[in-house]
């Protein structure tokens, strides 16, 4: 059983808000999505969605490096599927793009599970596999009034994490919009903050201080992700708890993001750490820390997003909402995915990653075949 055809195609999604990032507001989601069809007629997806300020490649350079590695992928022996996802950060043309190799590790992922007859999750993560995973809803950085109409929508869905992001604005004004929200779903609702690496050491130190009165969950990067030595410091002084996030990019960050005790929990994003197989060794060394993790989606098509919820799946029970509800930003999308139901988002059951795309999608693709 071999790989036969692989297809190629961009995608461009308007966000509902601006969301904010370390390169400024972002409007619109801009993607890749791969599709690769074995001699049985399986498909597998996989999504590549680089997202400014991440430190990831453009969306140009993951569309070139796909469409070279697409020669490499087609014909590929089933038995080597495996072989094959052990060796895409070696593999040339995508080596220094981590989306691009999300995408192909995902594709392989999603045909391997529907070989087994699995789905994705259930073949991550066995019998301890979550039918449904509980998620917070993001709320962008909005007016203070816009923050509480969104916080009490998502609450009355069933919702019980919310995350506001902050940052990028004079202190008062992210105090003001985390008040509003806070008295708008008050005190039983969880809430975060991600400052989107926005803050100095200094001045996260004196934001976390006045907002941790509004009884913070956790704060998500607080600082840049290449300053471990501040992030180390605002740990140190913070009176909220303190996730990295654009800090984990691959496991010898997150060994070394550990090592200095820089984060009581690490963000785990399969996009961004290159896949799957990545995101599991992450895991594993947060694992042998005994620091929590949560994973969350880089706000991406239905395509990426499953593929993240299938990983939250196969984590099983966990302290912490994951941050998968990312589709609820987007004005539209590619297809259906699973939504929000009762503040949880139901895992699909079907082998493989459970997502169907239309055939009109596929329209102009970038197509490489089996000669």
């Amino acid at each position: 059983m071999s790989i036969v055809r692989a297809r190629l195609k961009p995608y461009s999604l308007p966000l509902r808000d601006p969301w904010p990032s370390a390169d400024g507001d972002v409007r619109e989601r801009k993607g890749w999505i791969l599709e690769l069809k074995d001699e049985a007629g399986r498909v597998g997806l996989g999504d590549a969605a680089p997202f400014p300020g991440f430190g990831l490649e453009t969306h140009a350079s993951a569309g070139a490096g796909l469409k070279l590695a697409m020669s490499y992928l087609v014909g590929f022996e089933r038995d080597r599927y495996a072989a094959a996802l052990v060796d895409l950060p070696l593999l040339a043309p995508v080596a220094a793009a981590p989306t691009a190799r999300s995408a192909i590790d995902c594709a392989l992922h999603d045909l391997i599970a529907q070989g087994a007859n699995v789905s994705l999750a259930r073949y991550l993560g066995g019998a301890g596999t979550l039918r449904e995973v509980p998620a917070n809803v993001t709320i962008p950085r909005v007016p203070p009034e816009r923050a509480a109409e969104l916080g009490k929508r998502a609450v009355s869905t069933g919702v019980r994490t919310l995350k506001l992001k902050v940052g990028g604005a004079p202190p008062r004004e992210d105090e003001a919009r985390l008040r509003a929200l806070r008295e708008a779903v008050g005190p039983e609702v969880h809430v975060r903050v991600d400052a989107n690496q926005a803050w100095t050491a200094d001045e996260a130190i004196q934001a976390l201080c006045t907002l941790a009165a509004y009884d913070l969950e956790y704060a998500e990067q607080p600082v840049g992700a290449d300053d471990l030595e501040a992030l180390v410091r605002v740990r140190e002084a913070s009176p909220v708890r303190i996730a990295a996030d654009e800090a984990v990019r691959d496991t010898r960050t997150a060994e070394m993001l550990l090592y200095r005790s820089a984060a009581d929990i690490l963000i785990l994003k399969p996009m961004a750490l290159g896949g799957l197989r990545e995101a599991r060794s992450v895991l594993n060394t947060a694992e042998e820390r005994h620091v929590p993790v949560v994973v969350t989606s880089l706000v991406e098509s239905a395509v990426g997003r499953a593929a993240a919820l299938h990983f939250a799946a196969s984590l099983g029970s966990t302290l912490y909402a994951h941050g998968l509800a990312t589709g609820e930003a987007l004005g539209r999308d590619i297809t259906s995915a699973p939504a929000l139901q009762h503040g949880s988002i139901p895992v699909p059951e079907k082998p493989g990653l459970g997502v169907e795309l239309p055939e009109d999608f596929w329209r102009d693709a970038y197509t490489v075949e089996v000669e």
